[in-house]
């Protein structure tokens, strides 16, 4: 009997530890702009980069830190190897808080290969030629206003991992990316 109690007080009182709900995730709105980066030869564009920002928080009282991500594009033409994802925290410290910490950073498409792209934004390359820059900066909303078939096609729908760690082991955090004005919250 004696064994019995001692089995379920342990079980009660000392039990497991979970990962659910430790680190708690939400995209936010960026204000940054769209980059294009006109290719070497200056016959097209090379890259779009796409700002992304995220802020995230720890749940439990364990000492976690961001690490890392890795990016899927959903599409075939820009699939692994040609988007690029980073994040800075925003005081340049990856620890978490019990409170919301901002990460900024962006997604790096490298599009000289897609025409379908390329057409929407010729316009923007005949100005990096006549005025000629090797990069161009587009706000946010004017791309979101005048380029949402590239957006709804090519970008909606990409999917982050999101990597932490307590420095005993890794917390993922999967989630979808959101290129549209409606930004998703995530607990892992």
């Amino acid at each position: 009997m004696r064994n019995i109690l001692f089995y379920i007080v342990c079980c009660c009182f000392i039990g497991c530890v979970s990962n659910v709900n430790v680190v708690s995730v939400r995209q936010i709105k960026d204000t940054n702009p769209i980059i294009l980066r006109i290719g070497e030869d200056r016959t097209k564009i090379f890259s779009l980069k796409y700002p992304l920002s995220f802020e995230f928080k720890k749940n439990d009282k364990r000492e976690i830190y961001y690490f890392e991500s890795s990016y899927f594009a959903k599409h075939d033409k820009l699939c692994p190897g040609t988007g690029e994802c980073w994040l800075k925290s925003e005081n340049q410290n990856d620890n978490l808080t019990f409170s919301y910490k901002k990460f900024y950073g962006g997604v790096l498409f490298t599009i000289e290969n897609n025409d379908t792209i390329q057409t929407h934004l010729y316009e923007y390359y005949k100005k990096m030629i006549k005025e000629n820059k090797d990069t161009i900066h587009v706000s946010l909303k004017e791309f979101n206003n005048n380029f949402k078939y590239i957006i709804d096609n090519f970008f909606e729908g990409d999917s982050i991992y999101l990597h932490f760690h307590d420095h005993k082991r890794w917390i993922d955090v999967p989630l979808k990316v959101s290129f549209n004005d409606n930004p998703y919250n995530f607990s892992e």
